[in-house]
């Protein structure tokens, strides 16, 4: 867990967003490591088996199946993660979009994934045509496939 908090670098005030179908010790240590900074976890809990939950600096929201998207106003978080939760959604391009048009410029999206369960390269071809960049796989949770890519300013559509 320590390799992938490092991954992260929270400026005061930064508010995350958490996409998950179950809800445990990731979203924990978040949620403390964003608080040192006075930031923010903001969850979209999708169906799935969820952990009691609390922390001051988090906020809940349930989405009631995996056809409905998650709620994000534009450019209002730092990080988006997607943890165990791309491959169940029926409309994958719109929620890409939907986490693309959700961070500000400069801001990193991260997809977690059960090891297995997620075909790495074509994840990255598909973060590279939503106009991310510096995508990359990187192995630092143990039983996960993890994708990372960056939102950047004056790129593609990150004006």
């Amino acid at each position: 867990m320590k390799q992938f908090l490092e991954l992260f670098s929270p400026q005061p005030a930064n508010s995350y967003l958490l996409v998950t179908t179950h809800l445990d010790d990731l979203a924990l240590a978040l949620a403390d490591k964003l608080k040192a900074y006075e930031g923010s976890l903001h969850v979209s809990l999708y169906p799935g088996n969820h952990q009691e939950l609390y922390r001051d600096n988090t906020k809940l929201l349930h989405v009631k199946d995996f056809k409905t998207p998650f709620r994000a106003l534009p450019r209002s978080f730092d990080a988006v993660i997607f943890q165990d939760f791309y491959h169940l959604h029926e409309h994958k391009e719109h929620i890409v979009k939907l986490a693309y048009n959700a961070l500000a410029n400069t801001a990193d999206i991260v997809i977690l994934q059960e090891r297995g369960k997620m075909n790495v390269e074509s994840m990255l071809e598909m973060l590279e045509n939503a106009e991310f960049r510096a995508g990359n796989r990187i192995d630092v949770l143990q039983g996960y496939d993890l994708v990372m890519a960056k939102k950047m300013h004056m790129w593609g559509a990150g004006l």
